[in-house]
């Protein structure tokens, strides 16, 4: 008798589980939103900064303190959002064609922050030891950096547009340019007449100090948006 041939075994069917793929549009719309929390966050840094600028030169020692204690806390929760914004580039950043101007922007945000903390704490020596300084100088100050905030608002809006009109977003940076040459000009223009009046060594240093510092936040902001104009042209 012949053996009857053994019954053909079927592969066992494998069960294929299947993933979202994130795409890098999803990806790039969430590290966007990151970054819009990023811009608002400096621009309450900065209002914070010309209240107490404000108060300084009105003699309000304690508010002038709080404002400042506002700048901490917001300055914790801007270094906690830029911990995760940079998580979020490592994560998936290899799947973005231009990963390093997200970078760059991050970067360029977190220098603005930094000045403005600067600037605070100077302001509280100020306080502390208590100099005093010509209120005509204080309320140029106050100007200087009502201009910085004006152009950190305009960043911000330039922000909000990338995500869903990059041609209104490259618009609207035009006006962080022009708002940053009135700060060059009112920059200048307290510089040299610091310069030309006979004050107190301190006075003269302090003042062209703050208002130097108050200027490179500008000339950041001028970065910001030019890294956003960037990102906008490869929406």
């Amino acid at each position: 008798m012949g053996m009857s041939p053994l019954p053909c075994s079927r592969p066992t069917p494998v069960l294929m589980l299947t993933f979202p793929v994130e795409t890098e549009a999803s990806i790039r719309r969430r590290i966007l939103d990151i970054c819009r929390d990023q811009t608002r966050n400096v621009v309450e840094i900065t209002r914070e900064l010309a209240l107490m600028t404000d108060s300084v030169g009105d003699g309000k020692g304690k508010d002038a303190k709080d404002h400042y204690q506002n700048m901490v806390k917001i300055l914790d929760d801007f270094e906690g959002t830029k911990k995760k914004l940079l998580e979020e580039v490592a994560s998936f950043g290899a799947l973005l064609s231009n990963r390093e101007d997200f970078i760059r922007l991050i970067f360029r945000v977190g220098e603005v922050a930094d000045y403005a903390q600067g600037i605070g704490y100077r302001l509280t020596a100020v306080i502390d030891r208590s100099w005093k300084v010509d209120k005509r100088y204080t309320k140029r100050l106050s100007e200087l950096i009502g201009l910085v905030l004006e152009e950190m608002s305009k960043i911000r809006e330039t922000m909000m547009s990338l995500g869903f009109n990059p041609t209104k977003a490259m618009e609207l940076s035009k006006g962080v340019e022009e708002t940053e040459r009135k700060v060059d000009t009112a920059y200048r223009s307290l510089d040299l007449e610091v310069l030309d009046e006979k004050i107190p060594l301190r006075t003269l240093l302090l003042i062209r100090d703050l208002s130097a510092h108050m200027e490179n936040m500008a000339d950041l902001g001028v970065d910001v948006v030019d890294l956003i104009r960037v990102i906008a042209l490869t929406a």
